[in-house]
């Protein structure tokens, strides 16, 4: 089973034509995006997400959802957090970027390269007066890899969650109740600069002098990457 995330735009045909043409992948649940805010042009959007509902819920499960349009950031975790809970009901995730906006097209493309899923977008078909009348075809996005950190750097991440405010904190979360004048604590510590090091080089951390601490925050794609691979291992 497939779900199917489709970003509306104002071309209802060439979305209609693009949902057709990946008919044969077995796609049963259709998520339509719209946008969050009142941008100019949603209100038509919003029209033709509805009305693509309606012609489409005779085939398929469709639902309506809305993203952030202006932040490609937000958008893409908000995606990539979809993404996992369709993951977690069983089923793959396939992409149609055929009539987003390019900030939208943009967060799609990152969902996709850290969940692994697969991206479409459709080629626009124009008559001799220029006018688009379909598409000439829809193609596959390739994505890039995601050199994904090793489980134990994942671990490391997620503890780090909000932010810690030095790394005997990050021990703290990590290793609850060891002494801190134990051979134990010692080792951890260095255990995580190391891991931390190699973090920052990769640019899933960052670290931020705070009088006279050193802050460890995730970056965004620090964040990416722990959702990222959390719906990896769903899948």
């Amino acid at each position: 089973m497939i779900t199917q995330l489709v970003f509306v735009g104002h071309h209802k045909e060439r979305l209609l034509e693009s949902i057709r043409a990946l008919r044969e992948l077995p796609v049963t649940k259709i998520i339509l995006f719209v946008g969050e805010e009142e941008l100019p042009g949603e209100k038509r959007v919003r029209e033709t997400a509805n009305e693509l509902k309606k012609e489409l819920e005779v085939v398929w499960d469709v639902e309506i959802a809305k993203v952030d349009k202006r932040n490609a950031i937000r958008a893409a975790m908000q995606l990539i957090e979809i993404i996992g809970a369709e993951k977690a009901e069983g089923r793959e995730v396939i992409i149609n970027a055929s009539g987003s906006l390019r900030s939208l097209a943009i967060a799609g493309y990152i969902a996709a390269c850290v969940t692994k899923s697969r991206i479409f977008t459709s080629i626009p078909k124009y008559n001799e007066n220029e006018e688009e009348i379909g598409i000439e075809e829809i193609i596959e996005i390739p994505t890039l890899p995601v050199d994904f950190p090793t489980k134990e750097q994942i671990e490391i991440l997620a503890a780090i969650d909000g932010g810690v405010n030095a790394l005997d904190e990050l021990i703290a979360r990590l290793n609850p109740g060891l002494d801190r004048k134990s051979e134990e604590f010692f080792k951890e510590r260095s255990r995580l600069s190391h891991h931390i090091a190699k973090l920052e080089r990769m640019g899933a951390v960052k670290k931020v002098k705070v009088g006279r601490n050193v802050r460890i925050e995730l970056t965004p794609l620090g964040v990416f990457l722990v959702k990222g691979v959390v719906q990896c291992q769903i899948s």
